[in-house]
């Protein structure tokens, strides 16, 4: 289904979210589809424990009143854009796992550090942002009109992020910035060890040659994206989030992608980065 999905709660970071995944499906010709989640089980060390009617009432009315809440954000932010609204219940980052089978991706919005109320869209964030099947987009922030930023390396992964930045930064107007760490020692380490400076330059320069071939034929099929590279010797998550700072549009890190539960699939570098960015990050699966 050529749908983008986005989870709410009423927070301001989902509202963030909600805006982000508005203007990305009209970009993208999707329709939006938003959904509330709430959870009124209680644990299994109390069994005996029923929650009155009038509390799961109230519950499902924040739920229902966070959805439409969303729906008119959506509407006002990209109003050509199909919207679909409605809540459910269970387990948040199961349910949103679920019906993101059926969906172009899946956007959560994210406060990194926040109240109970936020781990919703904090906790739950990380965890389909490790096990979904598709794209996912992490919202701690709206960005700016910058660039779209992508971490290159030479695994396939790398491959998938690529070629979904470059679709990206078309559909925006902005350019890509290639970034690509050749070691995880700063400069100054490298120092520190004895390499001098002409060899680090040496060595950065023959990555950026290697790393101009390897975007040649993403490069052909998007002629109207800007590219520009930033090789350095750097910890590959710090390079890409120093390179993207407040003002670019977005990060696009890889995931080995196959969803589920039975495993942790989201790299480190890609966790970095999803934890601490200060825009808006896409996770794009293999």
């Amino acid at each position: 289904m050529n749908a983008i999905l986005v989870g709410v709660d009423g927070s301001e970071a989902s509202t963030g979210a909600v805006r982000w995944a508005a203007r990305t499906a009209e970009l993208e010709g999707a329709d939006l589809k938003i959904i509330g989640v709430y959870d009124v089980r209680t644990s299994n060390y109390a069994p005996g424990l029923i929650i009155p009617q009038d509390v799961i009432e109230a519950v499902r009315q924040d739920a229902t009143d966070a959805v439409n809440a969303a729906a008119a954000v959506a509407k006002e932010t990209a109003p050509p854009v199909t919207v679909q609204a409605s809540i459910t219940d269970g387990d948040a980052a199961h349910v949103l796992l679920e019906l993101g089978k059926d969906a172009s991706a899946i956007v959560l919005g994210t406060r990194q550090l926040g109240s109970f109320r936020g781990l919703f869209l904090g906790s739950v964030s990380t965890s389909v942002a490790a096990h979904a099947h598709g794209r996912v987009a992490v919202i701690a922030g709206a960005g700016g009109d910058g660039p779209v930023v992508v971490g290159v390396d030479d695994s396939p992964v790398s491959d998938v992020a690529v070629a979904e930045a470059f679709r990206q930064a078309s559909l925006r107007g902005v350019p890509l910035v290639a970034v690509h760490t050749w070691t995880p020692l700063d400069a100054d380490a490298l120092h520190g060890y004895g390499i001098e400076t002409d060899e680090i330059i040496r060595m950065s320069e023959e990555a950026l040659e290697a790393l101009g071939e390897r975007l040649a034929g993403y490069r052909a099929d998007y002629p109207d994206v800007t590219v520009k590279h930033a090789v350095l010797p750097d910890e590959p998550a710090k390079a890409v989030l120093d390179v993207a700072g407040k003002d670019a549009s977005l990060i696009v890190v890889g995931s080995r992608g196959r969803g589920g539960f039975k495993g942790l699939l989201l790299g480190s570098t890609s966790q970095k980065v999803m934890h601490q960015a200060q825009v808006p990050v896409l996770v794009a699966r293999t």
